[in-house]
């Protein structure tokens, strides 16, 4: 048995990863191998039996460029190794296995290799990505629906955002450090501590939908 077998949430892992038949929800912290089991979960819908899912079929999003370029690397291993009706558990503990796939579906380890070799040729046209990125391909699909011009940008690197941060960054800062500003007192005591450049990538990191502006602004009016 392996070790990740004796964790002692294995069962529920394994159950998250193959029930289709409902909305599944994992909450868990960091580094817990949430998106070993979110790929698992990807793997078995490839190979179940019945009713097998085509990889261009399939749906995977997450909140940035990052992970979702992790999860794709990671499921396009995973297909590798199953082609080879093999994955390396040294490299992720967690991976479902050739063997796993045959007991639980009935497959041949010949058809576990043909559908992952189908997997792995249609693998870039499968929707994994960002939020964004699905949401930009929606319309693209149907721009006349959605009213939006067809030939639209999206500005996945931030190249757009970074120009418009800085522009609005230079106004600001000539409106709140002049000699006459509102503020300018203020802002030259915490300058003191701070340093400029350690205020603007705070400014910056605020553009996160992660980060919770009403709260941050509670706390800073003085709220309960």
């Amino acid at each position: 048995m392996s070790e990740w077998q004796t964790v002692p949430d294995a069962a529920q892992r394994r159950l998250a990863e193959t029930t289709f038949d409902r909305n599944v929800v994992v909450v868990a912290g960091a580094g817990t191998g949430k998106t070993t089991l979110l790929v698992n979960r990807l793997i078995h819908l490839i190979m179940r039996e019945p009713q097998p899912v085509e990889v261009t079929r399939l749906v995977a999003l997450t909140f940035t460029n990052k992970a979702a370029t992790e999860m794709k690397l990671r499921l396009r291993h995973r297909l590798s190794g199953l082609l080879e009706a093999e994955v390396s558990e040294a490299g992720d503990p967690g991976a479902v296995t050739a063997a796993e796939l045959r007991e639980r579906y009935g497959l041949s380890t010949a058809q576990i290799a043909t559908r992952a070799d189908a997997a792995l040729r249609g693998l870039e046209k499968a929707q994994i990505g960002t939020l964004h990125s699905f949401a930009a391909h929606l319309l693209r699909l149907h721009p006349l629906e959605s009213g939006v011009d067809p030939a639209f940008r999206t500005d996945d690197d931030e190249s757009r955002f970074r120009e418009h941060f800085a522009a609005q960054w230079d106004l600001w800062v000539d409106r709140e450090l002049a000699l006459n500003g509102p503020q300018e007192a203020r802002w030259r005591r915490l300058l003191a501590v701070r340093g400029l450049e350690s205020l603007r990538e705070m400014a910056y990191a605020l553009r996160s939908e992660l980060i919770p502006l009403d709260e941050l602004r509670r706390q800073a009016e003085g709220g309960p």
